[in-house]
């Protein structure tokens, strides 16, 4: 199997459920950037319309790859290599089609799953014996545009704490780079 991971800026929606595009933000790129490296995923898309925030995603690459922060931190860079951004899901899809030679096996992740397709047991070992491409989206703002998720071939459940512990008072709001590492080391983790 080869993971890849998009942080997903558009489309999303806000408070409201209007679809919008939401605002770059510079430690969601490094810490997810830095998990993505720690659990084997090839790339890390950043999707945004947004020419400058896709240049902000590769002067931020480029500051730790090539230049000052590569001589004050070679593990992010090691990290922030794999880091690129790009306009849409489907640009991200057609890169890996590119980089593969198949499509990936599209994966969504979201605090308000209703109905979720599979358990993350399930995905877990479904993953141990996929041979393709997988392509798990995180979302930003108040989470991914429905049509997004819906196109997804794989939604997985929110991530909330196991009822069996106690209950739950329904507060989940976790933040993407929370998600993303939970949600990581919940699929691929030892």
């Amino acid at each position: 199997m080869r993971m890849f991971l998009a942080l997903v800026h558009h489309p999303c929606v806000d408070r409201q459920g209007k679809t919008i595009t939401t605002a770059l933000t510079n430690v969601d790129v490094h810490d997810i950037g830095r998990s993505s490296r720690t659990y084997g995923a090839e790339r890390l898309f950043i999707v945004t319309p947004v020419t400058l925030q896709q240049k902000m995603v590769s002067e931020m690459v480029h500051h730790w790859t090539v230049g000052e922060g590569l001589t004050r931190n070679d593990r992010r860079a090691e990290a922030l290599r794999r880091v690129t951004a790009t306009p849409s899901v489907a640009s991200a899809v057609e890169t890996i089609v590119s980089m593969t030679g198949e499509a990936p096996l599209v994966v969504a992740t979201s605090a308000r799953m209703e109905g979720p397709d599979e358990s993350w047991p399930g995905m877990r070992e479904r993953l141990r014996h996929h041979d393709g491409p997988v392509l798990i989206l995180f979302g930003t703002g108040w989470g991914m545009a429905p049509e997004l998720v819906e196109g997804a071939d794989v939604c997985l459940p929110a991530i909330v704490r196991d009822p069996e512990l106690g209950p739950s008072d329904g507060y989940n709001h976790l933040s993407v780079r929370a998600a993303a590492a939970i949600a990581l080391d919940r699929l691929l983790g030892g």
